[in-house]
């Protein structure tokens, strides 16, 4: 078969695939029983709501309402490093500012559920996924930038980024690498990638910079001073880099990082977390890394400290109380405390409650918006009662402890009971809990 027809046919397959998968109006995932089927048909609602065919990217906000791409800040707004006219250079708030975070956890969690189905719908997505990030890593004429965006006319992005779209970027990639989907082409663009990556951090001395290099990013620092965090930074993207390219300059980095100070980045990944708070909306960032360390990892005992850090991380995210270990900032903004108790009041909380990531999601109702608070706003709360809930599942189940994984697994069927996909906005709900039921799916059959 020649490559056009190869491609046509696989555009076809996937169209059909996403048609099949489509959650028709009335039809709602409670009534399907049936796990894999209900997941194809999240997927289905996801790829139709979310994602752009300019570019094969998810966004944060859905694309096919009555605004279409309008809801995403224009070019013009990007291009002056604005949104809503005031300057914001890192994107926040313009719905472009998280392609590489989302896209590389959709990416990842896509292989780990075909790999565990064999569903031919997962590896097509797979593949049109793959094409996105692979925009992502072009569209800058900076060799080894990961920037925010692009925005869906394929040029626009914002040229602040952070540690979470680049460290994305590189596990998603790693993770479709090492699976049976990519193929020859595919994976030498995914090593060239990656080792572009690691060349551009390397000549900023493993500091993030913005596009020009004129600064330090908005999210970025150096990853070199020993911190858990700069160590599981560290040891993950240059294990994914030596781990895919098998270059010798990348591997004898690898292995001075293990080692330098007495293998101290290793001693702080197996180190209790007892800051507090210690968590954000964005926490699962940590366990994409830190399982893609444990996975690439050839050695029994450092492979071991990697997946306990997952699993410590997801056990405590299960237990703890929400209102000490959480950043308050993720789900109420700024707001004093007397505000956030009158948000909290009708849901049967306060900031002095003792409550888990369970309490919150039975006390939660999707549909439920706060009365007019006193600084004059109408929080809707679904950073709190939806997606940090989903999150913590997300991490229990990468975690590979049977007990942590099945109190997740538990939680799913109400997930596809009590959120109404088809009125969902938010592209981090939605993507929170497709991620969540594809590494449901690949739990049984993951080899951790």
């Amino acid at each position: 078969m020649r490559a056009a027809d190869k491609k046509l046919l696989s555009r076809l397959l996937l169209v059909t695939c996403v048609l099949l998968m489509f959650v028709l109006p009335g039809v709602t995932l409670a009534d399907e029983t049936d796990g894999l089927e209900a997941v194809k048909k999240l997927c289905g609602m996801y790829i139709e709501g979310f994602c752009h065919p300019n570019t094969n990217l998810v966004y944060g906000q859905r694309l096919n309402g009555p605004k279409g791409i309008a809801v995403l800040e224009s070019p013009d707004q990007i291009a002056k490093e604005q949104v809503d006219g005031k300057y914001m250079p890192y994107g926040y708030g313009s719905g472009i500012q998280d392609p590489g975070l989302l896209n590389g956890m959709f990416l990842f969690a896509l292989c780990d559920a075909h790999e565990a189905t064999g569903a031919p719908c997962f590896a097509d997505l797979a593949r049109r996924i793959f094409k996105g990030l692979k925009l992502v890593g072009t569209i800058s004429p900076v060799p080894g930038f990961v920037p925010r965006g692009p925005h869906p006319d394929g040029k626009s992005y914002y040229r602040d980024s952070s540690l979470d779209q680049h460290s994305l970027f590189v596990c998603g990639l790693w993770r479709y690498y090492r699976s049976p989907i990519a193929e020859d082409d595919e994976k030498a663009f995914i090593r060239d990638a990656l080792d572009k990556f690691a060349k551009r951090m390397e000549k900023n001395g493993w500091t993030l910079m913005v596009e020009d290099d004129s600064r330090v990013a908005h999210v970025g620092w150096c990853w070199l001073s020993m911190t858990p965090l700069n160590a599981e930074t560290m040891l993950s993207m240059v294990g994914a880099v030596q781990d895919v390219t098998g270059d010798e300059h990348w591997k004898q980095e690898y292995e001075r990082f293990s080692n330098e100070a007495d293998a101290k980045r290793w001693t702080l990944l197996d180190q209790e977390d007892t800051r507090l708070p210690r968590y954000t909306l964005y926490s699962v960032q940590n366990d994409f890394r830190l399982i893609t360390l444990a996975r690439l990892e050839r050695n029994p005992e450092r492979r071991a400290i990697a997946q306990r850090g997952v699993q410590r991380r997801a056990q405590d995210m299960l237990t703890c109380n929400f209102f000490t270990h959480w950043r308050r900032l993720d789900w109420i903004g700024n707001r004093p405390e007397p505000v956030v108790d009158e948000f909290l009041k009708p849901l049967g909380l306060s900031v002095n409650s003792k409550a888990t990531v369970f309490d919150l999601w039975d006390a939660f109702d999707p549909e439920w918006r706060s009365p007019k608070l006193s600084d004059g706003t109408r929080p809707w709360g679904h950073g709190m009662g939806l997606q940090i809930p989903m999150m913590a599942w997300q991490i229990a189940l990468l975690s590979g402890d049977p007990e942590l994984a099945r109190q997740a697994h538990a939680q799913i069927p109400d997930v596809y009971r009590k959120i109404d996909f088809s009125r969902t906005h938010s592209g981090w709900t939605f993507n929170y809990a497709v991620v969540l039921g594809l590494l449901d799916l690949a739990t049984d059959e993951t080899d951790f």
